[in-house]
């Protein structure tokens, strides 16, 4: 079952992430005379995974300057799974730490209370940037990133079910982006 949230948490990471299309090589801003909105998007990305004594942990962070924060964790043991998340008022990442307190609900009746979960850790970079240059279709039309993308080395715990879980960040990178977007406004 956490493979199945695990699946679905990680496209919406992805989608949020705006993963690059590799059928397209190159992105160009749209032209001025195009009814386009620039805006700049500034964040922060984890997507880790972790086991002890049977408790598996997978955790999403995303904060974005645009369009704020997001915390998502899917817990399974061998009686039950919890999920939980959302968006959050408050920032995830803070000059090079993490720490976010969530409650992760059962997902079956049998299992239990609600349960409180804390992901605290660090985090910094990790290698040269990596230039972004991509174009995606969104339902209002296409969708420009350029940019850059610093990958993130990141040592992140999570307190949850009388365990204190070690994480492997698979995907952790800060972001710095313009992002031209369609604007269904007309103006």
């Amino acid at each position: 079952m956490i493979h199945r949230t695990r699946i679905v948490l990680a496209g919406a990471l992805a989608a949020v992430l705006l993963a690059p299309a590799p059928a397209l090589a190159s992105a160009a801003p749209p032209d001025s005379g195009a009814p386009f909105t620039m805006a700049r998007e500034q964040g922060h990305a984890l997507d880790c995974t972790g086991e002890r004594n049977g408790v598996h942990v997978a955790v999403q962070l995303y904060e974005n300057s645009a369009f704020g924060a997001h915390a998502s964790m899917a817990v399974q043991t061998a009686d039950a799974e919890y999920v939980g998340g959302g968006e959050t008022e408050a920032g995830l990442f803070h000059d090079g730490t993490v720490w976010h307190r969530l409650v992760v609900e059962p997902q079956d009746e049998t299992a239990g209370a609600a349960q409180t979960a804390v992901v605290s850790g660090s985090y910094a970079p990790a290698g040269p940037r990596r230039r972004v240059d991509e174009v995606h279709e969104e339902p209002m039309g296409p969708v420009v990133v350029k940019g850059w993308n610093t990958p993130l080395a990141a040592a992140v715990t999570v307190r949850v079910l009388g365990q204190e879980v070690d994480l492997t960040c698979g995907d952790a990178f800060a972001f710095d982006l313009r992002v031209w977007r369609f604007d269904s406004t007309g103006s």
